[in-house]
């Protein structure tokens, strides 16, 4: 099939009631940019500010295209657990991320970076095995100040900082937000922070939805099983870890080759660190994280609120553009029954309260495709949606 008959099959699909669409390889290759590649800027973009008793420091990259497709939308990207914004830059072996593919089509995009997950400079020189979040990148701090922020930067802290940097920059603007798997939760409560945007769309890639619904989902389909961290580990990405999760693709489609590969060429750019906190808000594990609160003094709810329903008066107002790999373990290969799939059942959910939702699977990605080849072709697809009015 042509790449017009592809981008048309797909915006088809996008008018349908059904939830799943399904791509082949071949439709998935031959999908074409819908705009011409233009040139862009980028800079570095900060902001501090305070909450649970510290100064907090956030850091992202803003790409700005010469000429823009629309100067009242744009897009926000946040990353996985130990990742950076590095990741929506270039992949492993130098071809564009996904923030580029943006730029380049013509829409301005705001790649961030969770706190204590961007050095100094942007590239950590410290081993993975020595490295310790960077809070305050003006400063060194104390070893045991480190350790108390790791209980203390929650979910909200990092929400907070994202939609600080949404609001100085992006102003006036209608977002569709993104996160990759930790990320995911994070772009669905971007609208509760940020007050100077309007939040219109979600589009995804091994996303899946709040962890309330993650939550849910564990106990209403049994596909997941209950995890915690103890609270004050931290944990670290390595090739056995990198291979336990599952993330090993085609070679054909990871030209870093493997595990140690990927690792090797990405640790410079990626923290590969994630705090017990941060895995156990986004595993929704309730029982472990009844004990942060014993151990700061701060509010229950600073632990548990992310868990909340999003405001369903909100919902009304958004369409949602989910997109899964059929070898992704977390977002797709769990849950025997369709229905039970993981981005099925967050599609379902987003489907019951918007204005309409989609999910699209991908053959043969894992959850790392977002860095694969034709990974351009991911935001290909939500800018077709775009170009085609479905989030207007």
């Amino acid at each position: 099939m042509s790449s017009t008959g592809v981008a048309q099959t797909f915006l088809e699909g996008l008018k349908s009631r059904g939830l799943l669409l399904k791509l082949t390889w071949d439709e998935w290759v031959a999908i074409a940019p819908p705009y011409p590649e233009g040139n862009f800027s980028t800079r570095d973009v900060t902001v501090r500010y305070q909450r649970n008793g510290y100064d907090w420091d956030i850091h992202g990259t803003l790409y700005t295209p010469e000429k823009e497709l629309n100067d009242k939308r744009a897009f926000v990207l946040f990353h996985g657990g130990a990742g950076s914004e590095k990741i929506m830059d270039l992949t492993p072996d130098g071809r564009p991320g996904l923030a580029r593919v943006l730029a380049a089509q013509g829409l301005k995009a705001l790649a961030l970076t969770y706190p204590g997950h961007y050095p100094p400079g942007g590239v950590w020189k410290i081993p993975i095995a020595e490295r310790q979040p960077v809070y305050l990148m003006d400063r060194d701090l104390p070893k045991d100040e480190i350790l108390d922020r790791n209980l203390k930067c929650t979910f909200n802290v990092i929400l907070q900082g994202a939609g600080l940097l949404a609001d100085q920059h992006l102003a006036g603007r209608e977002i569709l937000a993104f996160g990759h798997s930790t990320g995911g939760p994070m772009a669905a409560h971007l609208t509760r922070f940020s007050k100077k945007t309007k939040v219109i769309g979600l589009v995804g890639f091994g996303s899946g939805g709040p962890d309330g619904w993650r939550l849910q989902w564990r106990n209403q389909t049994g596909a997941e099983t209950y995890v915690e961290k103890p609270v004050d580990h931290l944990s670290r990405r390595s090739p056995n870890s990198f291979r336990e999760s599952g993330y090993i693709d085609p070679p054909d489609l990871t030209p870093w080759g493997g595990g140690e590969d990927y690792i090797r060429l990405v640790s410079p750019l990626r923290s590969q660190m994630k705090t017990s906190l941060c895995d156990n808000q986004h595993n929704a594990a309730v029982g472990i994280l009844e004990e942060y609160p014993k151990r700061t003094g701060l509010p229950r709810e600073e632990y548990f609120d992310h868990l909340q329903e999003p405001d369903p008066e909100w919902l009304k107002t958004i369409r949602v553009l989910l997109i899964a790999g059929e070898n992704d373990k977390g977002h797709w290969v769990k849950g025997e029954k369709l229905e039970n799939k993981r981005e099925m059942f967050m599609g379902a959910k987003y489907a019951a309260a918007t204005r309409g939702t989609h999910v699209v699977l991908i053959p043969r990605y894992g959850h790392v495709g977002y860095a694969e080849l034709y990974n351009e072709k991911i935001a290909y697809l939500w800018l077709w949606a775009y170009k085609s009015g479905y989030f207007d």
